[in-house]
């Protein structure tokens, strides 16, 4: 899940955690709050991943990304979010060409499991050379439990609609929290993630277009070739280090990561790289 809202952790982090961020708050800290109704968070990277997949080096030059999110005391949960590519070049070109519409239910008891279970609608604007341009509807579902020394989480993607895909998430964390000044709190966060899943959208992103002209009557065609992908295999291992400064309302969040995919169907790139991501957010009530 990209964006998915573990907890009551403020949207900047969420942004720099991934798809399958686990990085709730514990428990015992959420019981002393209630969840946030409305936050703001705000985003930027060198380089933009999706299921521990981006697009080639040449073609990505990171991101900026807005989202708004509603949490309800119920557990009803809500948020927008729009992407901008730095890839920006001429004027006629969609200055967003990426959004999503997420709806969905989380727990909001003080356990220590949390869920969520959440539908996204993906909007692409344009000519996109992000790889998760052929997805359209995102049902899912993640738990996350809270062991005291280590946070541990799964999720489950089922997507459908331009390409079809199911992607499995897991991922292992353990959280640092140092006080600072009044009750403003640094949050150091290691964290492992491994995905394995399908993945005709990454084999849609690398399909080339040719125009085939026959020599009898001078006809031309136009067909889309796809290099062949595994149906389920593992995608890759995603290192990172969220680090986090909430003062108040605020959260300032960095979070440097080190992606390792496997399986890349042909013409793919298959290097490991480093990126990063900085974010910030606010919370309304």
């Amino acid at each position: 899940m990209r964006h998915s809202l573990p907890g009551w952790l403020p949207a900047a982090c969420l942004l720099l955690t991934g798809p399958a961020a686990a990085a709730a708050l514990p428990p015992d800290s959420a019981a002393t709050s209630p969840p946030p109704r409305l936050t703001l968070g705000l985003a930027t990277a060198n380089r933009t991943t999706y299921l521990q997949r981006a697009p080639l080096a040449a073609d990505d030059r990171g991101y900026f990304g807005t989202t708004l999110t509603y949490q309800a005391p119920s557990g009803f949960i809500a948020s927008g979010y729009l992407n901008h590519s730095y890839a920006y070049t001429y004027l006629h070109e969609p200055f967003i060409n990426f959004g999503e519409l997420m709806a969905g239910w989380q727990s909001v008891s003080n356990s220590d499991t949390y869920w969520t279970v959440q539908y996204t609608r993906l909007f692409v604007y344009g000519e996109s050379a992000l790889v998760q341009a052929s997805l359209r509807n995102d049902l899912s579902a993640s738990i996350t439990q809270f062991f005291g020394l280590i946070t541990a989480s799964a999720s489950a993607d089922l997507f459908l609609g331009g390409k079809n895909d199911f992607v499995l998430t897991f991922d292992v964390s353990h959280r640092f929290q140092l006080p600072m000044l009044a009750h403003d709190t640094l949050s150091i966060e290691p964290t492992v993630e491994f995905g394995a899943g399908s993945q005709h959208f990454y084999a849609s992103s690398l399909g080339q277009t040719a125009v085939v002209k026959t020599r009898r009557n001078g006809t031309t065609t136009t067909t889309f070739a796809e290099p062949a992908t595994p149906a389920f295999s593992s995608l890759g291992y995603t290192f990172s280090l969220p680090i986090s400064f909430a003062a108040g309302r605020y959260v300032v969040a960095a979070t440097p990561s080190y992606l390792v995919p496997l399986h890349i169907p042909t013409g793919g790139d298959t290097s490991a790289f480093f990126y990063g991501t900085l974010a910030v957010s606010r919370t309304f009530w």
